[in-house]
């Protein structure tokens, strides 16, 4: 007996993280993003969201994994999100620059896999980044649509040409997807202002007054000289 519903389109959504993050700061001046809203908006309401993996970087220190205690409550928060799992590489110090290690093969790894056991139809990878190109291009071989989900300014040629579409994302397409703001931000901001310019105000009239004192003892040590002259003369 045949199913007179039509099955939905299965999509995963594969994040990188640290790309994800620079770009929103760059674009939209935060970060406090709704993830799971963000991937219901990419998926649409058209096709099944199955899953999201999201690749970001754990700090490693003389050798010694350590997160640090912020990036530790983010990413306890995301793992409370559902469908979402978390996938960490490291990065290390090398000469003097910090590399990441582990990130773009984990995210390739995972979406030839999926591609290859059939566990989507369409995958959306929120990059930009041309390194994914050859995963992309493995993964269409299996029969499977691949979009990106990037800002203008951050797609490679690329990942453009490989992909079957591009959502281009800006500003306003993230509108509702943000966080509450938290109001004491802006109070401390204001404060702080507020704190500078008074003490700026402060400082000038310090310098004024410093000035004034300087310019009246000036004033009348030229009196007191010409007194001395004028006693002189007489005398």
């Amino acid at each position: 007996m045949f199913s007179i519903f039509k099955k939905k389109n299965k999509v995963m959504i594969f994040i990188d993280g640290s790309n994800l993050y620079h770009v929103l700061i760059k674009n939209c001046g935060r970060s406090d993003l709704k993830f799971l809203d963000f991937a219901n908006k990419l998926t649409g309401t058209k096709r099944s969201l199955e899953k999201i993996y999201y690749y970001n970087v754990r700090q490693e220190l003389q050798g010694k994994i350590k997160i640090p205690e912020e990036q530790q409550k983010f990413l306890t928060s995301l793992r409370k999100i559902p469908k979402l799992e978390v996938k960490l590489g490291i990065w290390k110090e090398q000469n003097g620059s910090i590399v990441e290690k582990g990130v773009d093969v984990m995210l390739a790894t995972d979406l030839v896999l999926h591609a290859v056991k059939n566990n989507f139809d369409t995958a959306i990878i929120v990059s930009g980044d041309g390194d994914f190109f050859p995963a992309m291009e493995t993964a269409k071989k299996e029969g499977k649509r691949i979009e990106v989900a990037a800002f203008e300014s951050n797609i490679s040629k690329e990942a453009s040409e490989s992909s079957n579409n591009v959502i281009k994302l800006r500003k306003s397409f993230f509108n509702n997807l943000w966080m509450p703001k938290r109001n004491y931000k802006n109070s401390n901001y204001k404060n702080s202002n507020y704190k500078n310019r008074k003490e700026s105000n402060n400082n000038n009239s310090k310098e004024s007054n410093n000035n004034n004192s300087k310019e009246s003892n000036n004033n009348n040590s030229k009196i007191n000289r010409s007194q001395s002259k004028r006693r002189k003369i007489v005398s």
